[in-house]
């Protein structure tokens, strides 16, 4: 569940600067700026998990609406939803909802209102390779992870939007994340981000709190 939210998250928060190149960090001020001005954001996305090793690859389309902290997370037959009040999942193969109070929430956890500002604490980045508009920049862990060796973001240089996330294991293991639309500033139901308590009772779902 971490990789999705990992993959999905928008939102804007303050920098923090290590040992970074700086047209690196210039582009990424400029996402920043420009996520910043997005009332919000409604996304599709490819999730891809690639072990070459063991000759495994799996790959998942999902989509995500983002508006401030709030969020609506549509992947793997699961709705995740988010209105900063609890965090609710979704399953309509199980008939069941787990609901978990913002409280209980480990505030280290990676969330669709983090998406693209997990990279301003506890990285260090490098430019990378350029394929027309998009220039990827390699992000380093400034502690050493026995998961993870590195990330590589793709950023669109005309647009200023992320375009691609692919996390490369230390075991082999490679998780990549595409962004496939990317539309901001929709016109969303005032419903969006509220969970109907009643429908998922009428319907005969386990509701656990």
């Amino acid at each position: 569940m971490k990789k999705i939210i990992f993959a999905i998250t928008l939102a804007v928060t303050s920098f923090s600067f290590g040992q970074n190149n700086a047209k690196a960090e210039t582009i990424l001020n400029k996402v920043s700026e420009n996520l910043a001005q997005q009332k919000n954001i409604r996304l599709e996305f490819t999730h891809t998990l690639e072990n070459k090793m063991v000759n495994i690859k799996q790959s998942s389309k999902g989509s995500a609406i983002i508006q401030g902290d709030n969020y609506l997370v549509n992947y793997l037959d699961n709705v995740i939803l988010f209105d900063k009040v609890n965090n609710y999942v979704i399953s309509p193969e199980n008939e069941e909802v787990n609901i978990t109070p913002v409280k209980d929430i480990d505030d280290e956890s990676l969330t669709p209102s983090k998406m693209l500002s997990f990279y301003k604490k506890g990285y260090t980045y490098q430019l990378d390779k350029k394929e027309g508009v998009v220039q990827y920049i390699k992000l380093i862990p400034t502690e050493e992870s026995d998961e993870v060796s590195h990330i590589l973001l793709g950023i669109d240089t005309n647009k200023y939007q992320i375009t691609s996330l692919l996390e490369v294991g230390n075991n082999g293991t490679n998780t990549s994340f595409t962004i496939t639309s990317y539309q901001t500033n929709q016109d969303l139901a005032a419903n969006t981000f509220v969970f109907d308590k009643a429908k998922y009772k009428a319907l005969g779902y386990i509701i656990n709190e």
